[in-house]
């Protein structure tokens, strides 16, 4: 994997950008996150296969910039939360 380095390059272009990613503003930033879901679940509404790519993309580079501004070794974390996951039970006893 080579999400590290990914994360930082986003992290690197928004910068030159003029925007900041900080613990201080993780509110905002998670926000923007869900903004971009939901801007992806309206393309899944239209049927809109190209813009749901899009939406879901910037999702990515949105979490990849806060994993890449804060130091997160996203692959490791990764790694360590699907071996986690390995363990529980199908469906964690949920529906979905």
């Amino acid at each position: 994997m080579e999400l590290n380095r990914l994360s930082k390059q986003v992290a690197i272009w928004r910068k030159k950008k003029g925007f900041k990613t900080s613990w201080k503003n993780m509110p905002e930033k998670l926000m923007l996150v869900v903004t971009e879901v939901s801007e992806a679940m309206e393309a899944y509404r239209r049927e809109d296969k190209t813009n749901f790519a899009e939406e879901l993309s910037d999702t990515f580079i949105r979490l990849f910039d806060i994993a890449g501004s804060l130091g997160i070794d996203i692959e490791a974390e990764i790694a360590t939360k699907m071996a986690y996951n390995k363990t529980r039970p199908v469906r964690h006893g949920k529906k979905c």
